[in-house]
């Protein structure tokens, strides 16, 4: 019989496919990123790593705690059964965010990657604003926009600025997020109030499950991811002439403003604006180097951008001489070797799954 059968029975077919060094080196690929997953949960609970340092972690546990707030805020409020919502009412403000610290295991891969880019992004903009000297404007101030893109690009600083809000954990921060992480936190958060409903005798479990269900179906319906931050950045950034974006791109990095430059790049490469960002926060400067290059950044720049990144990179502290380092193997770093890692960099992770278990690793 031939088909799948036939090369599932066959070593010498199984062989000429790829066959179990595919697969294996596939779930070696899914091993390594669950236990990246576990130790980033374990580090976002417990505390610091080399991956997470401290202004990072506390960063994102602000992140997730105003966005769990605003969000079990929201499911309350679209809650319509009078004795659920007392309830879920009578868990006190600010459940949530206790319990998900009980249940970490709730974050999803991308979730936590999207709290870790974010916190980033936030970070770099808080550090930004205190070591900007008094009186020097912006780069990005000094590029002359037209209407249209000025104001395109203060809708993405506003946004910005709610990213950047006073570190209180009661707070609620508005839930910006793109579809699927908001969807995943959505129904994360509503998971925990049924559990934390479960012990109280003011409405049936049935009941609570429904009423609960049907109010975060209609919170996600509401969903508008469109007028976040990473959607406003991308908009702006497509519109921009594609002349300027190498400039802006510059000036953005000068400003510690990764989500404009993210989106540029995007525009550029078709590297997704989170996946930029995630790049940028590798371990290893291969990443960086082919991106500042993809944008003709300057070895200035690239330093500046090198030595704000550093913090949050995980590489191991060196100082001006690691950075030295890193320009000097930028300078080695040509197009064509930009080129070839954003050949790799730009597989969508299914075709990337796909092609590994046919033994055909990137």
């Amino acid at each position: 019989m031939g088909g799948l059968m036939t090369v599932g029975n066959d070593p010498d077919g199984e062989r000429s496919h790829g066959g179990s060094g595919g697969a294996s080196a596939y779930l070696a690929r899914r091993l390594i990123a669950d236990a990246r997953h576990s130790a980033d949960l374990a580090a976002l609970m417990e505390g610091a790593s080399r991956r997470w340092p401290g202004r990072l972690l506390a960063e994102t546990r602000f992140h997730l705690a105003g966005m769990v707030n605003a969000i079990e805020l929201a499911i309350a409020m679209a809650v319509t059964d009078p004795q659920v919502r007392a309830a879920v009412e009578a868990l006190g403000p600010g459940y949530g965010r206790g319990a998900i610290e009980r249940e970490p295991g709730l974050l999803s891969p991308e979730l936590l990657a999207h709290l870790r880019g974010r916190a980033t992004v936030a970070a770099l903009l808080r550090s930004a604003d205190v070591m900007r000297p008094r009186g020097n404007p912006p780069a990005l101030a000094e590029i002359k926009l037209d209407p249209p893109h000025a104001d395109a690009l203060a809708a993405v600083a506003m946004a910005e600025q709610g990213w950047c809000a006073p570190m209180l954990l009661d707070a609620a921060m508005r839930p910006d997020l793109p579809a699927e992480p908001f969807h995943d936190l959505a129904w994360s958060v509503a998971a925990l109030l049924v559990q934390g409903c479960e012990g109280t005798a003011q409405a049936a479990h049935p009941a609570v499950i429904k009423a609960i269900a049907q109010a975060t179906e209609s919170v996600v319906a509401h969903h508008d991811e469109g007028q976040g931050a990473i959607a406003l950045a991308r908009r702006f950034a497509r519109d921009v002439p594609a002349a300027a974006r190498s400039a802006l791109a510059r000036a953005a990095l000068v400003d510690a403003r990764l989500l404009p430059f993210a989106a540029l790049v995007e525009c550029e490469t078709g590297l997704p604006t989170e996946g930029v960002i995630e790049a940028l926060l590798e371990s290893e400067d291969t990443p960086r180097h082919a991106l500042f290059r993809l944008m003709a950044i300057d070895d200035a720049t690239a330093f500046r951008a090198a030595e704000l990144l550093a913090p949050f990179t995980g590489a191991v502290p060196g100082g001006d001489e690691a950075l030295a380092r890193f320009v000097e193997s930028y300078r080695l770093f040509d197009g064509a070797s930009a080129a070839r890692w954003l050949a790799g960099a730009i597989k969508p992770r299914a075709l990337a799954d796909k092609l590994a278990l046919i033994g055909r690793l990137r």
